[in-house]
């Protein structure tokens, strides 16, 4: 099993930037990040972190691995 941890919220953020996503709207309490083609990712843009499992199961929407994320958030936040 890998480490789990949650990442900060504007980490997440740059890194949907970085793959070509762009703030949509809030729905409730959620920031809609949209990209064309492929399904809207939600983000908690009122929480400090985000929960491992939503990064897991969001990473997997945009097409990369939990670690490449854990990887490039270890360098860039």
């Amino acid at each position: 099993m890998g480490s789990f941890r949650p990442l900060d919220t504007k980490c997440w953020e740059k890194f949907l930037t970085l793959k070509g996503y762009q703030y949509s709207r809030t729905a409730a309490s959620h920031d809609q990040w949209t990209k064309k083609g492929y399904r809207t990712i939600p983000v908690w843009g009122s929480k400090k972190q985000i929960p491992p499992l939503h990064l897991k199961t969001s990473c997997r929407t945009i097409g990369c691995t939990l670690q490449e994320l854990y990887n490039w958030a270890d360098e860039n936040c």
